[in-house]
This record gives structure tokens, sequence and C-alpha cells, in this order.
């Protein structure tokens, strides 16, 4: 589908007023999660001026942004007006054109050029289509699959915030034995999940309460601050095991897992 039949009522979408906004992840920062996680977060991705020119030079006046998803593939972020060049940032604000549809239409880039962000609008429309638009706003990915876990916290509580129907259902069914990493220091910290819920309740300590309960997690934040833990440690899960798996078979391989990661001798695991 054209872009064009989705928008239709941008008659002034031309190269001299419009550049087209394809946000892409920016180290550990991911402008989908800033998209869900408030107008102002999203708004941030926009008002970036670039170390040697203007990212939207007069006269420039409207962004038509999108956050990558995956790939070739970017969400409907809405349009910002630039208000104002001066300083180190741009100033913009939100228009109410097609507000209806952030978060919901899917655009494919298929250009040659993957490592751009800023676009004239004669090249997206001559090189992108929308392949899909949701029926509600996007509010955090699909889950991964369980090999492809390896999240970070905020990516994890973004999930848990939203009650994400897709990663609940399967990580409420599975028991297992999941694996924290400080990517600051490279420690592990084993742990296994056993109760009701299993890995998404055991998981929802740590999204809530941080520390798990875990004495030496308990030291780390006490000692560096709660935004050490939430800026530094990582989610992904070692093992898992039917639901009718008992307790003390999990024990020995959650011991079994402590033992090649070392992460009692050089990580968290006090026991």
């Amino acid at each position: 589908m054209k872009i064009q039949q989705i928008f239709n009522e941008l008659v002034d979408l031309n190269d001299t007023n419009y550049r087209f906004h394809l946000a892409k992840p920016s180290g550990k920062y991911i402008p989908s999660e800033a998209l869900v996680y408030s107008k102002e977060s999203w708004l941030g991705w926009q008002v970036y001026k670039g170390n040697n020119k203007n990212r939207f030079p007069y006269p420039v006046k409207y962004i038509f942004s999108f956050a990558q998803l995956s790939g070739n593939e970017f969400i409907f972020g809405g349009i910002f007006e630039i208000l104002d060049r001066d300083g180190e940032e741009y100033k913009v604000k939100y228009i109410d054109k097609y507000a209806e549809l952030i978060g919901r239409v899917i655009l494919t880039y298929t250009g040659a050029n993957t490592r751009g962000t800023v676009f004239r609008p004669s090249h997206i429309l001559e090189n992108s289509e929308i392949n899909e638009i949701y029926k509600v706003p996007y509010k955090g990915e699909k889950f991964c699959g369980i090999e492809n876990i390896n999240h970070t916290y905020y990516q994890l509580k973004l999930i848990y915030d939203n009650k994400l129907e897709d990663w609940k259902n399967v990580l409420s069914n599975i028991k297992g034995i999941y694996l924290l990493t400080d990517i600051k220091s490279g420690k592990f910290y084993v742990g296994s999940a056993k109760g009701i819920d299993s890995i998404y309740g055991r998981w929802s300590n740590y999204i809530y309460g941080l520390d798990g309960g875990n004495l030496r997690l308990k030291e780390l934040i006490k000692e560096k601050g709660e935004n050490y833990f939430k800026e530094n440690f990582k989610f992904s899960i070692l093992e898992t095991v039917s639901m009718s798996f008992d307790d003390k078979s999990i024990e020995a391989k959650e011991s079994l897992w402590k033992e090649k990661l070392l992460s009692r001798k050089f990580g968290y695991n006090k026991n």
C-alpha cells in the first residue's frame, strides 16, 4: 500500500517542507521503547541537531517521524512541527494530524541507504510502502521466543508495565533456570523459577523490587544505587523444564549452572 493512501491529506508533503525521520537505536537507547513509554520521551528523539550540520535545515518545517521495530520495519510516531532552530537542539511540538495512527501504521523501507535516518519525502515515497495497520497502538515488542530473550531491565519493564499477554502467557507457564548478567562487570547471577507463576512471576520481583531478595544483589544496589541495576543488567533463560518438574530437580539444575558459570566464585550467587 502506498503511503499516500493512508496519509492522503498531506497535499504539501514535499522535499521543501518535510523530512522523514526513521529513528534507529543509538547504543542502548531504542526508539520504539521511547515511543511506547511517553510522548515526552519520544519527542526527545526529534530534537537532536547532529554534530556537523542540521538534520532538518531551513526551510524544513515538519518532521514525519517513525521508530524502527526491526530491520526495515518502522512504526509511525507522529508529525512534529519545528518551532525554533536556535541553540543546541531543535524546539519541536506534536501536531494533531493523524494522531490516531500513532503506533499503528507500519512502514517498510526498501531503499539502498540502510544507515541513514533522515530522508526527503520523494525518496521515502519511492522506496517505501505501508504493509500493516494495527487495530490498537503498539505497546511493546511481540514475544521473541525463549531462546531469543536477552533483554535489558528497561525492555522487560515496558513489557510488564503494559501487561503484554503473549509474554505473560509463555513465561507464566514455564519453570526453569534464568541468568542475570551485569554487562558492566561481566558477573553472573543464576536463579531458578519454581513458583506457580514461574519465570514471569519470578522476574516481576526484579522488575519492581530490583534485588529479587538476593543478598549479593541487595549489597550491590546498596553500594552502587538502583540505577546501576536498571542500566546494566540483562535477563535471559538458560534452561526450561515442564511445569510438572519437581523443585528439588530444578534446584539441582540451578546448582549445576552455577558451577558451569562460576557464579558463586566470581558472580553474585551466595550459595
